[in-house]
């Protein structure tokens, strides 16, 4: 779902869409770990987003499905041919538990993504492991609500 990240990019990509290059202005590991960490503590759709220098990628990770946006990152209105959009049969469970994998490989280089804050690497690491440990107990707990014969209202 999320490439290793390089030079301050990564690759977004679901099952069907295209992967979407996103850039360092963003600190993504903890931005979407934060995200997803709400969308299980409540069982409610989250958004993560992304720069894509130029345009904004947004997705919307629901119950069974994620939808893509991508769109212009200006203040004018939009015409209906300048925004893309896409969609995943990604569940929130398989998204929350990609996103874990993803970061948890790569987890000194999400610590650097983001270079242009002055913050202590130890830290970060510190951190992000707290929030990864915190998104591995809520799978845990939520995964049987995206068994067979659940639904959600």
């Amino acid at each position: 779902m999320l490439t290793k990240p390089k030079n301050g990019w990564t690759d977004f990509s679901l099952e069907g869409t295209f992967a979407y290059g996103l850039s360092y202005l963003d600190d993504i590991a903890f931005e979407w770990l934060d995200q997803a960490i709400h969308g299980l503590e409540t069982l409610s759709p989250f958004c993560v987003k992304g720069f894509l220098e130029p345009n904004r990628m947004l997705c919307m990770v629901s119950y069974w499905n994620c939808h893509i946006i991508v769109e212009d990152d200006e203040r004018r209105p939009l015409r209906q041919e300048q925004i893309r959009r896409e969609y995943s049969h990604t569940s929130m469970i398989e998204f929350c538990k990609c996103l874990y994998s993803d970061i948890s490989e790569h987890i000194d280089a999400w610590v650097s993504f983001v270079d242009y804050v002055d913050a202590d690497p130890e830290k970060k690491r510190q951190q992000l492991f707290q929030k990864l440990e915190k998104l591995k107990e809520l799978i845990g707990q939520r995964e049987e609500c995206f068994g067979e014969n659940r639904c959600f209202l």
